[in-house]
């Protein structure tokens, strides 16, 4: 089982439907695609200040690499350190700029794969505010 936060603005659970349109489920812990792809991977999840920081690093590693003489076995590594360290970070780096466009982490739900957590997000979501309606209506 995969464990995903679940992140949406406060005014998109109005209804079910706003916020299947607008939820955002985030995987938790190791990013494949971030290793992989790097760079591509940031640009394909939007994450453009992330981004620009580790195309900044990369450029001071190769100057500082070739200024100190260093053999290019050893830039090799350290650009495959970052590539590691982007694909131990990539999901939090997704989560923190959910963040800054004032999405909150309000839930995790586990599942097999990312169909199956929206799945049992939804299901609980649509149980929890029918129980809130019956007991208001109720009142």
């Amino acid at each position: 089982m995969k464990l995903y936060s679940v992140h949406y603005r406060h005014e998109d659970a109005a209804s079910l439907a706003s916020l299947a349109e607008r939820a955002v489920l985030v995987k938790e812990g190791f990013c494949w695609p971030a290793l992989l792809l790097g760079p591509m991977w940031l640009a394909w999840c939007g994450l453009w200040l992330a981004l620009a920081f580790y195309i900044a690093l990369m450029l001071v590693v190769v100057a500082f690499a070739m200024l100190m003489g260093l053999p290019n076995g050893d830039v090799s590594f350290i650009t495959m350190v970052a590539q590691l360290l982007l694909a131990l970070e990539g999901n939090g780096l997704c989560r923190w700029s959910l963040e800054r466009r004032r999405y909150h982490e309000r839930a995790i739900v586990a599942g097999g794969n990312l169909s199956e957590a929206e799945e049992r997000f939804y299901a609980s979501w649509s149980a929890v505010h029918k129980r809130v309606a019956d007991g208001s209506a109720a009142s």
